[in-house]
């Protein structure tokens, strides 16, 4: 435990240098390298082995994908599908906006890019139909958290990668959590939208309904198109994030006619920041865990909580406790790849089921989204509009944060919630 605590002593002090985590995890590495004579071989060949993974290779060709379809304005026509069936129902516009979310959250695997697309066509007409301004805020926040847990999504693929665990099947463990996360919001927005006396629309007339449906179907057919590709095992999630990428290229291009052939490399160069964010962190992530491994500190870890025979549920809350905390200071990508690679041996020596373990970390970064003061979604919508201030987009998002933890306890109490799907496949 001694080298643990150096460890730990050593990235901290990094971390509070302000060195973003790729470099401070790397930096540490190297240091750890240096004071107990490691072979250096191991900094080429474990960030070449982190980024030649074929898992690893959907994460650019899903985040190009997401980049294309909100270029597209594909987030727009969903928003207009959902809100023509719902709009005259109480809090109509509010349950029409989360089930966009959850539409655009199955196409693209970001949480910031589900947040942007859609707040950017829901906000205006929220506040127009007499919407609370701070619930309006934390609504678009929170439902940008469902890019994450709705599959595909990048966390979920990152810790695949890490546990060595099947993507496929963590994809198909996180629909049910992901759609119960949605109803849960739709129920706290019909419950608001009936003490607050919002204005609903008139009916859509069936011909109108069936119109836009009809227009819009190519967007609505590639969630159906990845998720049941995966689930009947037509494709593996990267052949699925490359079929999603031709597909969305054509309706773009070719159906909706709202992408140019002149915009993709543009649209490319857009993409690449934040593939080579998360390729840098992968790097020095992986390396970190690379290093942890060669000092035996996972298996002290796991001799540790053996020994003082933890059960399972006691390390399971914990760790929630400790990942809740993380979220709040680093971004999603980085809290999955710096516990893992220590907590994996101790899953596995408690009997914890790692497809399972990795729906309640994944609800668990839906929380990270939105908490301060690191949570990206809250600066996304923060920066959607010059008259939304930050403290009331926290404020906004304060119930549906108190929504994402009851479903952590009811995914954590009721494990067959995730793992009825993934049996099936």
């Amino acid at each position: 435990m001694t080298n643990f605590l150096l460890v730990v002593a050593i990235l901290l002090f990094i971390l509070a240098l302000g060195l973003p985590v790729a470099f401070s995890l790397g930096m540490t590495s190297l240091i750890l390298i240096q004071i107990f004579h490691l072979p250096m071989k191991i900094i080429g060949t474990t960030m070449w082995s982190s980024l030649e993974s074929f898992n690893t290779l959907s994460i650019p060709i899903f985040i190009l994908m997401s980049q294309i379809l909100l270029d597209g304005k594909v987030g727009d026509d969903l928003f207009e599908v959902m809100n023509t069936w719902v709009r005259h129902l109480p809090g109509g516009l509010g349950i029409g906006t989360i089930l966009a979310c959850a539409f655009f959250a199955a196409i693209t695997g970001s949480g910031a890019a589900t947040a942007a697309t859609i707040g950017m066509v829901a906000y205006p007409a929220l506040i127009k139909h007499g919407y609370d301004k701070t619930l309006t805020l934390g609504l678009l926040a929170a439902g940008g958290t469902l890019g994450i847990l709705i599959p595909p999504s990048i966390p979920m693929i990152i810790y695949a990668t890490v546990t060595e665990d099947s993507t496929g099947k963590l994809f198909m463990a996180g629909v049910v959590p992901g759609l119960l996360l949605a109803a849960l919001f739709i129920v706290y927005v019909v419950y608001k939208s009936k003490h607050g006396g919002y204005i609903s629309e008139p009916k859509a007339p069936w011909k109108e309904r069936m119109s836009i449906t009809i227009k819009n179907l190519p967007g609505i057919f590639l969630p159906l198109l990845i998720i049941g590709g995966i689930y009947t095992g037509i494709f593996t999630p990267t052949e699925a994030a490359a079929v999603g990428l031709v597909y969305s290229l054509f309706i773009t291009l070719f159906v909706y006619r709202t992408v140019k052939f002149a915009d993709i490399p543009k649209i490319c160069m857009k993409a690449v920041p934040s593939s080579c964010m998360i390729a840098i962190i992968i790097c020095g992530a992986l390396l970190f865990g690379r290093v942890m491994t060669y000092l035996r500190i996972p298996q002290a870890l796991t001799a540790f909580v053996v020994d003082n025979k933890l059960s399972a549920a006691t390390f399971i809350i914990i760790m929630n406790l400790l990942m809740f905390v993380l979220g709040a200071l680093l971004e999603t990508v980085s809290v999955v790849l710096l516990t893992m690679p220590l907590v994996t041996p101790i899953l596995h020596a408690l009997g914890v089921n790692t497809i399972w373990y990795g729906v309640l970390v994944t609800i668990n970064m839906t929380m990270a989204l939105i908490s301060p003061p690191v949570g990206m979604n809250l600066y996304v919508i923060n920066g959607l509009f010059p008259n939304v201030k930050m403290q009331e987009v926290i404020k906004g998002v304060i119930p549906f944060a108190a929504i994402i933890i009851v479903l952590l306890i009811i995914a954590g109490l009721v494990p067959q919630l995730s793992l009825w799907l993934p049996s099936l496949m």
